[in-house]
């Protein structure tokens, strides 16, 4: 190699790790600034609120003032007030999405809800496997939104046992609250249009809520397979969600039964999984938790907390929704995989393409409704700190995976800022300000390696 390219080179990447430094540390040294101003202000702000910013603004996202909240009454007071399991005191967070349900719930009756939007290939087996629940009291919603496809007479063909309802394609937040727009059930379930149920999940779901009348959520396990159906995980929510890993299960929901008190289908030999029950209202904050085609809920939780918040329009809008239903009372976990979660296909809304969405609706989320609880969570200061810390990491790697290198830059930057250290992130903020040659390569690189081996996306960030 000729001597002026390979000094061209070294200039370049000098160049580019002052540049980075210097970014870096205008960076750090304003969020420090502002945090210094906050503390000594007018303003008390006791965590790590004072360092909290909106999602960047290019992202078009905003948060829309609800009915059901006013200036007098934060959406985090406690005027709705009960008391959980562990004597816990919960309050309901209220959505900007407020829900509604023209029918009378029907006692005992479970709505199924089935958004779908171009899948007629596949959404057989997600309704057969509903068809085949052991548990009789059904009613199966098809929310079609907007499908061009022959969705409508492959539900059709089912006859009255599916109520088929279609709007305009809105995205899986509206298709949610407009197949729940339909329900009459006292329980809701929903069930992606790629996914399948065992038979037993609805009724052993209905029956831990009948045990534990204080609860109003249930959720399990799920087990993994590829597009032709071969098993790839039999335990698959602890692969996806890596906020399994913060919360101590033993302590936040203590083991109350098993899966076998729950059903009777089985007999003798029914599927071992215990029977969890307990607050998730800290622990939701730490990570989602919850798998949405594993849940059954009561329907009023939902109308006292709100439905999905539509602008959560591609990807992590389960998340958000969450949140608000876990701030309602105890919760209780089967610890048994009861659906089977399609992984490796390109149109769902956890591939790897919906990352960065994903990322940014978990920054979103935390930010709307942290401040509005932290007065009622159990977690450390520290700990917060790391949530956040990571949140902005994540963010971070996926818009840098992006190609938004300034974007990047912004939220590794705060990540730092808010827990520093030196690791991974401060080599990704420099490699925001590389020549971009070097940094496609290294984009590349890192895209190979994630990439290698991968089934499926994970929903979290984690520090290094």
């Amino acid at each position: 190699m000729p001597i002026h390219f390979a000094l061209s080179r070294s200039v370049l990447l000098v160049l580019g790790l002052w540049a980075s430094g210097g970014f870096f540390s205008l960076n750090i040294f304003g969020l420090l600034w502002e945090r210094h101003k906050e503390r000594h202000g007018h303003r008390h702000l006791p965590h790590v609120a004072e360092v909290f910013a909106p999602v960047a603004a290019d992202q078009r996202v905003s948060y829309h003032a609800s009915p059901l909240s006013t200036p007098a009454t934060p959406l985090g007071a406690r005027t709705a007030a009960g008391v959980g399991s562990a004597g816990i005191s919960h309050s309901r967070l209220r959505s900007a999405a407020p829900i509604r349900m023209d029918l009378a719930a029907e006692p005992g009756l479970v709505s199924v809800v089935i958004p779908t939007h171009n899948r007629a290939h596949i959404l057989g087996r997600a309704i057969e496997s509903v068809l085949a629940q052991t548990y009789r009291n059904l009613q199966v919603v098809i929310a079609d939104d907007g499908s061009s496809d022959d969705t409508r007479s492959l539900a059709e063909s089912y006859g009255p046992r599916i109520t088929y309802v279609r709007q305009g394609n809105a995205g899986v937040s509206a298709a949610r609250n407009f197949g729940m727009g339909h329900s009459r059930g006292e329980f809701i379930a929903f069930l992606d249009s790629d996914d399948r149920w065992q038979p037993w999940k609805i009724e052993a779901q209905v029956n831990a809520l009948g045990r534990n009348p204080d609860a109003g959520l249930v959720w399990t396990d799920m087990a993994a397979v590829d597009e032709t159906g071969r098993l790839v995980s039999d335990s698959y929510l602890r692969v996806m969600y890596s906020a399994y890993e913060r919360v101590n299960f033993d302590k936040s929901l203590p083991q109350v039964a098993s899966l076998g008190d729950l059903i009777e289908a089985f007999g003798a030999s029914p599927p071992r999984g215990e029977v969890r029950k307990g607050d998730l209202y800290s622990d939701i904050l730490l990570g989602n938790l919850i798998h949405t085609s594993t849940v059954l809920f009561r329907r009023a939780w939902c109308e006292r907390s709100g439905g999905f918040d539509e602008s959560y329009a591609r990807a992590g809008e389960d998340y958000e929704f969450y949140i608000r239903l876990c701030s309602c009372g105890p919760v209780v976990f089967i610890n048994a995989p009861s659906t089977f979660y399609r992984v490796g296909a390109g149109d769902q809304l956890t591939a790897p393409s919906m990352l960065l969405e994903i990322a940014r609706n978990n920054l979103r989320a935390i930010q709307t409704w942290y401040p509005r609880s932290e007065l009622q969570i159990r977690l450390s200061r520290r700990v917060i700190r790391r949530r956040f810390a990571e949140s902005y990491a994540w963010l971070g790697e996926a818009e840098l995976d992006a190609g938004h290198r300034w974007n990047a830059a912004r939220q590794l930057s705060k990540s730092v800022a808010v827990m520093p250290a030196l690791d991974k992130r401060v080599l990704l903020v420099a490699s925001c300000v590389f020549p971009a040659r070097i940094r496609d390569r290294l984009l590349a690189a890192r895209r190979a390696v994630r990439a290698t081996g991968a089934t499926g996306a994970k929903i979290d960030g984690r520090l290094v």
